[in-house]
């Protein structure tokens, strides 16, 4: 009777209607699950979406696809035949959880890589799912990341790489993966202490490095000083030797010889790594072999001519690559040893631009560390010290290695020259590492060492440091004055002690080895150490032949200190007339290179602008707040401890770092100490004024 009257009023009987509801509910929900299953699908596939793609990955009937295809169409989340509205797909991912995500972009790669579509495409869904499985995922990341690698695509290269390790299950596909990442650590992080570099090592210990890696492992290995495993490096060369890649060993044992010779001695065979008459020659435009030869040409005293001609036709053939870093630095470095100083600042300053164009802080480091050689050499203390001080704050000191001393030598050197004996005395407490004392880096350190010693009034240590320079020449085979020329350092010190006989002995002997005064610029020095134990007559003749050299081989702060001691032997003869062009030239000279020492010895008053370049006025342009901050921050204090110190926010001590970092010219917190160094100095003169 109920059910009668409820027909006739027009309505649904509870116990049926009900049932009925929630069906038509159940089918509507899960249509529009359907819907959205599919627009994900479609909006994970992006561009390379297709009816019977998403029908593969949803693993769903072809034509049911297509009719839910088509309604997504009616709805506009789909454009075209089948492909994500562009303002659609990322709300449709939206509230995907994250592993469902994976699961879509990781069946994505697999579909796409069996369809054989490009491997970028493949790899985008890889990295999306952030995870890979299998040797056909690992090879299609390690393409795209060699693509990535040369298109200086840094971190995508890393990124595929690192998946690429994670996805082969083969050691030694992954210990080829891990020479390749360190490659891509190496131009922005030359650091010992990274995973990767971890990797590399234990690949090494297991013998599992690829050969044609093997020598560069090998420069990696020894910029840290890691000896036991260049050690490994080499005898893995030895004993696998490839005809293909005898170019490359030809150039590790040249590069050794000249940059690590302790460890070159410990491999005689290299010096003999030749390829044998039948088998195939590598190529001769190979940099490799180019700059073997070029190194090679140094120690059989090649003309200089020959040595620069070789030097320029290696830094015009061949580009900036991470297997060609050391070729152009030694081409550089034979250009500055041949006294070609104009070609070699040249070739410095565009491979320094190149670098930095192509944001490579380790190549940046390198050549400007070279360029601030090239720069002291040309008698511009100022601008040397300048890019010394920009190679050390591109990189944390730990990270470049040995590489660390030729920075720090140039500097000392730089700052000893125009008188800043506290800044020196500064950056000689930085920590060296143990395995620089092995390398070449160790001659220009002990000099600059010496240096200092001998501007600071204590001659019997600079003669110590100049003596165990010559004395590590002599063991090293590599007692040559293009590299050091250590006499005369010694002949330097030695006219303070007041020991002229021993001085003339040394300059004589110095002299006897390059084959007379106008063989090589440190000739002139020579001649200028000599005239100080003549008579006045010879004097003046042997200090107008070094003038006449220091003028024609560019370096104006030796030419300066050469036309001083002409001016003052003038003096001495009565020749007041004949001292006075000299002596301008020399105190216009010596302002030019900023050397407040030689603006002393001719009474004239330094100029102040001339010391801008280094940044040591920067600490007067300080806040008190400002300062405050910098002192506490050079003491190593964090942040924290810094605000609860002043009382201040920790916000307020960044930006006040921010403002010191600028006025200084310092890039992070660990060259402050050597920085403010220069309020010590300043501070110490006052007080003695």
């Amino acid at each position: 009777m109920a059910r009668s009257v409820a027909r006739d009023r027009g309505e649904t009987p509870v116990g049926a209607g009900g049932r009925t509801s929630c069906a038509v509910a159940g089918r509507a929900s899960a249509a529009d699950a359907e819907r959205l299953r599919v627009a994900r699908a479609v909006a994970v596939l992006g561009a390379a979406a297709g009816v019977g793609r998403v029908a593969a990955l949803l693993n769903t009937e072809l034509d049911e696809t297509r009719a839910v295809v088509t309604e997504l169409a009616a709805a506009g989340l789909i454009v075209g035949e089948c492909r994500p509205h562009p303002e659609l797909a990322a709300p449709v991912l939206r509230d995907l959880p994250d592993e469902d995500r994976r699961a879509l972009h990781t069946g994505a790669a697999e579909l796409l890589f069996r369809e054989g579509l490009p491997a970028a495409t493949v790899a985008r869904h890889l990295v999306e799912a952030g995870d890979a499985r299998g040797s056909w995922a690992a090879q299609v990341l390690l393409e795209v990341a060699d693509r990535a690698f040369d298109a200086d695509e840094l971190g995508s290269a890393g990124t595929y790489l690192e998946l690429a390790y994670r996805a082969s299950r083969r050691a030694d596909e992954r210990a080829a993966i891990a020479t390749r990442l360190v490659a891509v650590d190496w131009r922005i992080n030359p650091s010992c202490r990274t995973r990767n570099f971890g990797r590399l090592k234990a690949a090494l210990r297991t013998g599992r490095v690829p050969y044609p890696e093997l020598p560069m492992t090998v420069l990696q290995m020894l910029w840290h000083g890691h000896v036991l495993h260049a050690d490994h490096a080499l005898a893995q060369l030895r004993r696998s030797g490839d005809p293909a890649a005898a170019d490359r060993v030809e150039f590790v044992g040249a590069w050794l010889r000249y940059t690590h010779p302790v460890q070159a001695q410990r491999h005689p065979w290299l010096a003999r790594a030749r390829p044998g008459p039948e088998s195939p020659s590598p190529d001769r435009d190979s940099p490799h072999r180019q700059a073997a030869a070029l190194l090679a040409g140094l120690w059989a005293q090649r003309s200089p001519a020959e040595t620069a001609a070789a030097a320029q036709r290696i830094l015009a053939h061949h580009r900036l690559t991470p297997a060609t870093v050391e070729v152009l630095v030694a081409a550089v470095d034979c250009l500055l040893h041949t006294d070609r100083l104009d070609a070699a600042d040249a070739w410095c300053t565009a491979l320094l631009a190149e670098a930095t164009a192509r944001r490579a802080p380790t190549w940046q480091a390198l050549f400007a560390s070279a360029r601030a050689e090239t720069l002291l050499r040309k008698g511009n203390p100022v601008e040397a010290g300048g890019h010394a001080l920009a190679a050390l704050n591109l990189l944390p000191a730990e990270q470049l290695g040995v590489w660390l001393g030729r920075a720090v030598a140039v500097l000392v050197r730089a700052l000893t020259a125009q008188g800043r004996h506290a800044e020196a005395a500064a950056q000689l407490e930085r920590p060296m590492p143990r395995a620089m004392f092995e390398s070449r880096f160790a001659l220009g350190y002990l000099r600059a060492c010496g240096e200092h010693c001998l501007a600071t009034g204590r001659p019997e240590e600079a003669l110590r440091h100049f003596r165990r320079c010559g004395r590590l020449m002599d063991e090293w085979g590599m007692d040559f004055a293009w590299l050091a020329p250590w006499r005369n350092d010694l002949a330097a010190a030695g006219l303070v002690s007041g020991q002229q006989r021993q001085v003339r002995n040394l300059v004589s002997r110095h002299l006897d080895l390059i084959g007379g005064a106008e063989q090589h610029h440190t000739g002139g020095v020579s001649l200028r150490l000599l005239a100080a134990t003549s008579d006045p007559l010879r004097r003046v003749t042997l200090l107008r032949r070094s003038a006449a050299l220091a003028r024609s081989g560019g370096d104006e702060l030796e030419l300066a200190t050469v036309l001083a001691d002409l001016g003052n032997a003038y003096r001495a003869l009565g020749e007041a007339d004949r001292a006075r062009p000299p002596l301008r030239e020399a105190a216009r000279l010596a302002e030019t290179c900023g050397a407040e020492p030689l603006l002393a010895r001719l009474q004239v008053d330094p100029v102040p602008a001339a010391r801008e370049t280094l940044g040591d006025n920067g600490f007067d342009a300080l806040s008190p707040a400002e300062r405050r901050v910098a002192e506490l921050a050079a003491l190593g204090q964090r942040n924290r401890d810094i605000a609860d110190a002043l009382n201040i926010t920790i916000s307020t001590v960044e930006q006040h770092l921010t403002r010191v970092y600028r006025k200084l010219a310092v890039a992070r917190r660990t060259e402050l100490r050597f920085a403010l160094a220069s309020r010590t100095e300043t501070s110490a003169r006052t007080a003695a004024g």
